[in-house]
């Protein structure tokens, strides 16, 4: 049935980001299904926060990200899973990516109770099930059951 699922994450969220995995590790392995994770970091698109980032400091900010990403797929995740590293807004991004992958199933916390900037709160799961391509699974309160 699902043979393609997409998984976003917050790397700075580790134990809910590991919740969520592994749910998805959990619905993949009966249909074989490939799970590639996303992370969204912050966008500098906007002029007056983009004119104060240099181009090293951008640089060095994907790197760093993409390393606490592999640290987590590393730590946490089967071999076969694949990560992508997007910016911008985190529900557009996601969106997007579904759409490019043609993902069959999208897993995503939506946290009622959650902290101030917290990436996959309730607003942002509303908007990727809103406009997603797919089928979306919300599983509520993740951080509050595994913290």
């Amino acid at each position: 049935m699902f043979k393609k699922i997409l998984v976003p994450i917050d790397v700075d969220r580790p134990i809910a980001a590991k919740a969520v995995y592994d749910c998805a590790a959990t619905i993949a392995k009966p249909f074989g299904a490939e799970i590639k994770l996303i992370s969204v970091m912050p966008g500098f698109g906007m002029p007056i926060v983009g004119s104060f980032i240099s181009d090293r400091v951008r640089k060095e900010a994907v790197e760093h990200f993409r390393d606490e990403l592999q640290t987590f797929v590393s730590a946490n995740c089967d071999e076969s899973v694949t990560f992508h590293i997007r910016s911008g807004k985190n529900y557009e991004e996601v969106v997007k990516m579904a759409k490019k992958w043609d993902a069959d199933l999208i897993i995503v916390y939506h946290n009622r109770y959650r902290e101030i900037n917290e990436a996959f709160s309730h607003t942002c799961a509303k908007h990727i099930y809103r406009d997603a391509p797919c089928s979306v699974l919300r599983l509520r309160n993740i951080r509050k059951n595994v913290v």
